[in-house]
């Protein structure tokens, strides 16, 4: 039979989100949903003192009891007077539950469970694997006739072959069934479409009702706004912040970004009490960077409709990339959710929430914890040994990975809160960015005042993990300006935070923008003060092995170009890299972390990838030219995978060689009339052949008089007669001669950039 919801090859894991408690004495993230959604529903609770017992055997009758309550049955009282087999006398605990599976009507039937030939039952006996996939494979409907005669392992193969298994990796038909193994597959069987015509799932008979294919997006322990007993979900394709559903209790932060089915409880009230995944795909990225046409995240780049939906946590907004994607930081996680066939639905930035105070520590303190012997220590995505870890670097536990998760990122700045208790704030703003503190962080505030200088404390996940007085603990910031206008600037710091739209000092000019700055404060807004690019870890960067001389690389290490001397850093993503090993005299500056690890680094023209490509021209502004102001601009014209474009940037003086010739601008530049770009100059192309349409292979290649070149991605076809860019497809259909102009030599990483039709 199809499975309707769960499916874990694609899922990843069992994602249940839960009204009730968390288990405290379970590792595995899998088993720990999936407790918890079954107490939710009422069918498996756990063994009391918040602990679940998750690797405790379970016996016939216990699992009976749930087999029984996963079936809908919740009221035993009439099958509790009354002995059927003789060793469960109707005194038994189970008693009820057991003479249920054999009398209740919808049960008798299907004869989930029986006793031995001896007319026993077993109850204290321990379940075997080959036992509960029997009982599941009944609950369905299941008949020896549909599975095979061959007891137990036609039974374990049938149950293998509609998903009921999944998640569990027991071998042997005979071996116990532990408590946390039989939660997964009791949910499988609560997911799975039943044998025969009567349809549907087990999970009818324990909600009142399911709503399909949402995506949980917020809790009230991530946004405020909410109530305790309320969540933020993308139903039917909108997000409707003003009229949140109703939840039993706060459901588990831990499921926020799955995508399902919500389960209504069949309780008075109706209210969510959990979400089951549906199995359908979903993808996550790092950005590095967004534009209008793409996203480039650290796994390759994105180009998403204009039209595709867009949410955000940090502004509590769902709205349509081409409105939305400015809003994307670098280092935000983006999860892309596709519906069953496969079309992208939503793209979301999730809240942080995998890791919490709870769970971290300061390092080096007298209070801070022990980091078990057995666990690998991870400092920005490398692997460490305990001598490299510093004082006031926070440390997560991860017991279900047995990983210790170290972040030594820093924010210093004048303390700014709205909340009305200073020395315990829920929210913190410093340099114009708000973060939300938990309980345990906020108690680190307790000998602030407002506007002292202080430093915040990050853990991996970038959560506040504490605060302390600048004096005693200081933040090195540097970072690369993104945006900047209307005393207003936006900054990625090397650290991975961003800082987006800060007010800055009024003695701030614009001729920062995409260049290295040292952040600050010591009024009302931020110092940008330019760095020059100098220092830099010795070595060629080894992209394989993640080797920048003898140091490490970090696994997330952020990547710029730097172009032309002067010109904008641009974030590019390492599998654009298409060298084994960059050269040492490629590489401009590194960053390391207080543990040696490169994080940061900036490269010369590596990729090609840091320049827009295009048809140049240069204008003058004659409309005031009396007054003496007549500003000169470089434009240039150039195809965007879907149309053309036209950027126009403010300059000082002309380059030479403007005139309707392929040039290429390096990014990051401002299009901003207000803004003048002092250091632009730009890069003229190679002519390198005038070819038929023959010489193309497809879209990915040409033959020339010089050898095969490759074409850039999405590129587009100047028709000179039309002075405008059509697609290459358009072009091939229409024309016959094609002059193809690369940005260097094939052997030296060149790529034909630009290509004129006539």
């Amino acid at each position: 039979m199809k499975k309707r919801f769960v499916s874990l090859c694609l899922a990843g894991l069992i994602m249940v989100a839960p009204a009730s408690a968390v288990f405290t004495d379970i590792s595995d993230s899998r088993v720990s949903q999936t407790a918890a959604v079954l107490d939710a529903l009422g069918i498996m609770q756990g063994v009391g003192g918040g602990s679940f017992a998750p690797g405790k055997a379970l016996t016939r009758a216990q699992f009976c009891k749930l087999a029984v309550t996963a079936m809908g049955v919740t009221d035993v009282s009439p099958y509790a007077s009354y002995t059927i087999f003789p060793d469960v006398k109707h005194s038994h605990w189970a008693a009820p539950y057991i003479n249920a599976a054999v009398r209740h009507p919808e049960l008798k039937e299907k004869a989930i469970i029986r006793g031995y030939a001896d007319g026993s039952f077993g109850p204290d006996k321990i379940v075997s694997y080959g036992e509960v996939c029997t009982m599941l494979l009944r609950m369905l409907g299941y008949k020896e006739e549909d599975v095979g005669p061959f007891w137990p392992a036609d039974y374990i193969a049938q149950a293998q072959a509609i998903g009921l298994t999944d998640g569990v990796t027991i071998a042997d038909a005979h071996a116990a069934v532990k408590r946390g193994d039989a939660a997964v597959l009791l949910l499988n069987a609560l997911n799975t479409d039943k044998k025969g015509e009567e349809g549907g799932t087990l999970l009818d008979k324990v909600a009142s009702s399911t709503v399909k294919d949402c995506i949980l997006l917020e809790t009230g322990k991530t946004y405020s706004g909410l109530a305790a007993d309320a969540a933020l979900f993308y139903e039917d394709g909108v997000v409707d912040a003003e009229s949140p559903r109703k939840t039993a209790g706060t459901l588990d932060s831990s499921m926020i970004g799955v995508y399902g089915t919500i389960v209504v409880g069949k309780g008075s009230s109706k209210v969510a009490v959990g979400v089951i995944p549906n199995g359908n795909k979903t993808e996550t990225y790092e950005v590095v960077n967004a534009e209008a046409d793409r996203i480039v995240t650290t796994n390759g780049t994105l180009r998403p409709d204009r039209k595709t939906k867009l949410y955000i946590s940090r502004d509590y907004a769902m709205g349509e990339y081409e409105n939305a994607w400015a809003n994307l930081q670098s280092g935000d996680t983006l999860t892309l959710y596709y519906n069953e066939y496969g079309v992208l639905q939503l793209m979301a930035v999730l809240p942080k929430t995998t890791a919490g105070a709870a769970h971290s520590f300061v390092y080096g303190l007298a209070t801070s914890r022990r980091i078990p012997a057995e666990y690998t220590i991870i400092k920005n995505g490398a692997k460490i040994d305990a001598s490299k870890l510093k004082k006031y670097d926070v440390v997560t536990l991860d017991a279900a990975n047995r990983q210790a998760i170290v972040s030594d990122t820093k924010l210093s700045g004048k303390y700014q809160t709205d909340s009305t208790t200073y020395s315990h704030p829920s929210q913190v703003e410093i340099l114009g960015k708000k973060f939300s503190v938990s309980s345990e962080a906020a108690a680190t505030f307790k000998d602030m005042k407002l506007n002292d200088y202080i430093t915040l404390l990050f853990d991996a996940d970038g959560n506040v993990a504490a605060a302390y007085p600048k004096k005693d603990v200081s933040a090195e910031m540097q970072g690369i300006v993104t945006k900047i206008g209307g005393e207003k600037a936006t900054v990625t710091l090397t650290n991975g935070l961003t800082l987006r739209d800060i007010p800055i000092a009024k003695d701030v000019k614009t001729d920062v923008m995409g260049r290295l700055v040292t952040v600050s404060q010591s009024g009302e807004g931020a110092d940008l003060i330019r760095r020059t690019l100098s220092g830099k870890t010795a070595g060629n960067w080894s992209v394989a092995e993640g080797k920048l001389g003898g140091n490490a690389v970090s696994s997330k290490v952020r990547v710029y170009e730097e172009v032309l001397s002067g010109a904008p850093l641009n974030a590019i993503n390492v599998s654009d890299i298409d060298l084994t090993s960059v050269p040492a005299s490629q590489i401009k500056y590194t960053v390391q972390d207080n543990a040696g690890t490169v994080t940061n680094i900036v490269m010369g023209d590596v990729t090609g990838e840091s320049w827009i490509y295009g048809i140049g021209y240069g204008k003058r502004d004659k409309t005031d030219e009396e007054n003496g102001n007549s500003p000169e601009y470089v434009v240039l014209r150039h195809w965007d995978g879907a149309k053309q474009e036209e950027s126009t940037f403010r300059v000082l003086t002309l380059p030479r060689g403007l005139g309707g010739v392929p040039i290429a601008v390096p990014r990051g530049y401002s299009t901003d009339a207000s803004i003048v770009n002092t250091s632009l100059d730009t890069l003229k192309l190679t002519l390198i052949d005038t070819v038929k349409s023959s010489a193309f292979d497809g879209s990915s290649g040409v033959r020339t008089k010089d050898g095969y070149y490759e074409l850039a991605e999405n590129i587009g076809v100047y028709v000179s007669e039309q002075n405008r860019f059509v697609s290459l497809q358009t072009a091939k259909s229409n024309y016959t001669s094609f002059r193809v102009y690369a940005n260097k030599t094939a052997e030296n990483g060149g790529k034909i950039r630009v290509i004129v039709a006539s």
